[in-house]
């Protein structure tokens, strides 16, 4: 069965985590297999709020990789005294065991996966590839924006009607989650987002559509994906690996229960 240690401290303003690697019976790829005693990832922070937002795609893949680390959640309350020491006013931010700063979401995932085999570095083929993953979070991104945008400076109730426009086939909202759709069964195989193997576009497809679903935008049903097979097939693998099943096991072991965006994420294992 999958297994996770955690210990805890609670010494500074935040509530922190420290973190051991997710582990399981199941042996990731070779290539996907770090050895975190000689990371440069090793020992370091990931800070955000205490949700699964935009820094819940770089847990998952420190996770996944064995890589240990500290998951550092934020208050809200006290978010106003650290951000003027981040270095863009904005989180996640990683901090390497150097002191070292790493800022932007996107960012950090690329380069925590090119330290730990979730993101291609080596020869022209993987080159390849890597774009296809940028060219899938990108995408990903804007559909975001869309969402965002769609509505945006309406009253609520007609926020939402312009929102269940966009999601009906032919909407914006729509047209772009079929394009993502065709883009993962045109680059994708056997339930991952892009090649046949764990990467972080994969990593990302999981939880920017958790969020899609799961009741941060008004007007967006969780029946959204519904309609998009490799979507959702995405969302099931990454939801039912092992080291993704134990490090949602371990939250639950520690907190008692999963915030409703993390039972959102868990409930994949189910589509």
């Amino acid at each position: 069965p999958a297994t996770i240690t955690t210990a805890i401290s609670r010494n500074t303003p935040y509530h922190s985590f420290r973190i051991f690697a997710a582990t399981s019976d199941t042996t990731p790829n070779d290539a996907q297999t770090t050895n975190s005693n000689n990371s440069i990832l090793t020992n370091s922070k990931l800070i955000y709020f205490g949700i699964p937002g935009r820094a819940e795609a770089i847990r998952l893949a420190l996770a996944i990789s064995g890589v240990e680390f500290e998951d550092k959640r934020i208050p809200f309350p006290v978010w106003g005294k650290v951000k003027p020491t981040t270095p863009w006013g904005t989180v996640p931010l990683l901090e390497l065991a150097d002191g070292s700063q790493l800022a932007q979401a996107r960012s950090i995932l690329r380069f925590v996966g090119k330290h730990t085999g979730l993101y291609p570095t080596n020869d022209d083929d993987d080159y390849l590839v890597a774009q296809r993953i940028d060219e899938l979070m990108d995408a990903l991104e804007d559909l975001g924006d869309t969402i965002t945008n769609t509505g945006r400076d309406l009253p609520k109730d007609e926020l939402e009607t312009a929102r269940r426009t966009a999601i009906s086939d032919g909407g914006a909202i729509y047209n772009l989650l079929a394009k993502i759709d065709a883009f993962i069964g045109a680059n994708g195989d056997d339930g991952h987002a892009v090649g046949s193997e764990m990467t972080i576009a994969s990593i990302l497809t999981f939880t920017n559509l958790g969020r899609l679903v799961g009741g941060v935008y008004f007007g967006v049903p969780p029946t959204v994906c519904d309609p998009f097979p490799n979507i959702q097939r995405v969302r099931k693998t990454v939801g039912c690996d092992p080291r993704v099943v134990a490090w949602y096991d371990a939250r639950v072991s520690r907190q008692k229960s999963l915030s409703p965006a993390e039972q959102v994420l868990v409930g994949c294992r189910d589509l």
